[in-house]
């Protein structure tokens, strides 16, 4: 009877046994689930962060595709009308050269009819020993009798206002000018620039193009050499914007040395052009503005 009752106790502690084991295994698994459980909602909230994120910058790249859309519309309606522009201003160009040849007696007019001719040796000699002085700003061509000035060295970019740096060259050039064995001299202020075409809007209300700027620098330094006593009688304006190239525009170096401003140092009666004689008075001095530019008498 004892053997009996000791059988079913190990018994019944055997199945507790088991049963304990059973549970806390149970319990271990679940305990993991709940972990990977957290973990997948974490990595869940994670992408859907990186899928907002996406989205939002797919929607930036969107309005940004759009906004270059636009203004690759409007760049080409700007090359249109510039296409047009520069069409019409070729015909008129044309038309305002043939105009001129005629007044001119058939002679071409696309430069001034200067006649080549050594300066007198003292005046020569002055103008060498000028261009020595300010190297860095201005050279001298003795056989053409011309005075250059790098637009550069004169003005900023796209203004017309004269540098003060540059008054003192152009103080000591009236001077000579002034002197007498420049008597019976006169001077043509010549402009220049290179092929960049003006952008900037309040730019273009002064200067509306390269052929305005030239003349209008050109203006501005005889207006300099009037205010250092240079007679305006004396004086002639031309500007041939950026139609005169001495180098490439392929290049800054090259622009740089398009934008220029040249005098010419000639008697009055090698520049062969008409003038106009007032009723009973002298005749006017010379102010030509190029083909296309504005043109009047200097004042």
């Amino acid at each position: 009877m004892r053997i009996i009752k000791r059988a079913l106790t190990l018994a019944v502690l055997g199945a507790l046994s088991v049963t304990a084991g059973t549970g806390c295994k149970t319990l271990d698994e679940h305990r993991q689930l709940e972990m990977d459980h957290r973990t997948l909602q974490a990595e869940k909230k994670q992408v859907e962060s990186d899928l907002y994120d996406c989205r939002s910058v797919t929607d930036n790249l969107r309005t940004r595709i759009k906004s270059l859309e636009g203004e690759l519309e409007t760049a080409e309606r700007l090359a249109d009308t510039f296409e047009e522009e520069n069409e019409r201003l070729a015909q008129r160009c044309d038309e305002l050269t043939k105009i001129v040849d005629k007044i001119a007696g058939g002679k071409s007019m696309s430069e001034p009819v200067i006649i080549e001719r050594m300066l007198p040796p003292a005046l020569d000699a002055a103008l060498k020993e000028f261009a020595a002085q300010f190297p860095d700003m201005v050279t001298y061509d003795s056989k053409r009798g011309a005075v250059k000035w790098s637009s550069d060295t004169l003005f900023a970019l796209a203004s017309v206002v004269v540098r003060d740096s540059a008054k003192e060259s152009l103080r000591q050039f009236a001077d000579i000018i002034n002197s007498p064995p420049a008597t019976g001299f006169e001077a043509m202020i010549v402009g220049h620039t290179d092929n960049i075409p003006i952008k900037r809007s309040e730019t273009m209300k002064m200067h509306p193009t390269n052929w305005h700027l030239s003349v209008h620098r050109a203006i501005s330094v005889s207006s300099v050499l009037q205010g250092f006593g240079l007679d305006p009688v004396r004086v002639g304006i031309l500007g041939f914007g950026e139609y005169r190239p001495v180098e490439s525009n392929n290049t800054e170096s090259g622009r740089a040395k398009n934008r220029r401003v040249e005098v010419f140092i000639v008697r009055k009666e090698d520049v062969l052009a008409t003038t106009t004689e007032l009723d009973g008075a002298a005749t006017a001095p010379l102010s030509l503005a190029g083909l296309g530019g504005s043109s009047g008498y200097l004042k």
